[in-house]
């Protein structure tokens, strides 16, 4: 995998919902392939992993939903959605069938098809009793409408833009992990797409196993996705001060100040993880130094890079570097995912 991943507390996140309903996190994390290497919690999950992980949780809790939102969808939604998308004429009506399927399965899922000029804006809305909860949940819808419009056309549809509801989300100001697109904050989860797309036909007529055939289009479209280039690592790591969070997020000091105080350890828990994921994406990239690296970030020299990393993971700037946790085409996850997409293509 030449670029993305996920951060390893958003999957522990990710899971809380089938956690609370008795499912053990170890065994997902077991069945998903996923080693914490030295037993630290800032490994970055490859996306056929972090798919893995979604189907072994929906799978586990019963709910294509993760047991997050208030009200649950049946874990043969999936399948049916991407069948009943490929019958549709354009990816519009597409779009539209999926929104009525999903609002059919759930009072508390809504997906809506808008336009801006020469913008198509696809968002996603959840209802669940926690707001990080609902969060995390559509964010991962957003991905899945994304895969669906991508194996509807055949191709991946240029992203000119992602609004999450996160203000430290880890792909802030660069490209969002499974998406595409530039990644800012805002008020509803959603992404924009050219409305001249809107138009066109279904690439193709779904096969025996299309959950496999959409999941190994998306895989392969990271795949083949350019790495992000060093100005693009450093624009991620630039907003690790409270000022600079608040000039990017458009919002108040105090309202922003309130949003952080839901994040389990507040503001300076969420630089500790911003830095962190930062230097190990730079360090992962592999083309500058430890020393350049810490200048970047903000600290005085690279013995204090290395320090901080060594207390935050457990590991020094060389073992980040000779073990990285995105171990790209991983042939044993992928015979998974795909043994998994022919138990959920009903």
């Amino acid at each position: 995998m030449r670029f993305g991943g996920v951060p390893f507390d958003r999957v522990q996140r990710h899971a809380a919902g089938a956690v609370r309903r008795g499912v053990s996190f170890d065994r997902l994390l077991s069945e998903s392939m996923i080693d914490l290497h030295h037993g630290h919690d800032q490994a970055v999950v490859s996306p056929a992993q972090h798919l893995l992980f979604c189907m072994n949780t929906v799978l586990s809790a019963g709910d294509a939903t993760h047991a997050l939102a208030r009200s649950g969808v049946g874990q043969a939604y999936p399948a049916i959605g991407l069948r009943m998308a490929l019958g549709c004429a354009s990816l519009e009506g597409a779009i539209q069938a999926l929104a009525r399927l999903y609002a059919h399965a759930s009072t508390a899922v809504r997906i809506d098809l808008t336009t801006d000029a020469d913008d198509a804006i696809l968002s996603v809305r959840m209802d669940a009793a926690d707001d990080r909860d609902a969060a995390q949940l559509e964010e991962n819808y957003l991905t899945w409408m994304f895969m669906h419009c991508l194996h509807f056309l055949g191709r991946a549809p240029p992203i000119s833009g992602v609004t999450v509801r996160d203000p430290l989300h880890f792909n802030q100001g660069v490209l969002h992990w499974g998406i595409g697109g530039p990644v800012d904050y805002g008020a509803i989860t959603a992404l924009r797409f050219p409305r001249a797309l809107l138009a066109e036909p279904a690439a193709s007529r779904a096969g025996a196993n299309v959950q496999w055939e959409c999941h190994q289009l998306w895989l392969s479209y990271l795949a083949e996705r350019p790495e992000a280039s060093p100005a693009e690592f450093v624009g991620g790591a630039g907003f690790v001060r409270f000022a600079d969070i608040v000039e990017h997020s458009g919002v108040s000091s105090n309202t922003l100040r309130r949003q952080l105080q839901s994040l389990n350890g507040g503001f300076r828990e969420a630089r500790r993880r911003a830095l962190t994921e930062a230097a190990m994406q730079r360090l992962r990239a592999g083309r500058d130094s430890v020393e350049a690296i810490a200048a970047d970030l903000g600290y005085s020299d690279a013995r204090s890079l290395r320090r901080f990393l060594k207390n935050a993971t457990g590991l020094t700037p060389q073992e980040v570097r000779s073990h990285p946790t995105m171990p790209g085409e991983n042939q044993a996850v992928l015979i998974k995912v795909k043994a998994l997409s022919e138990i959920l293509n009903v």
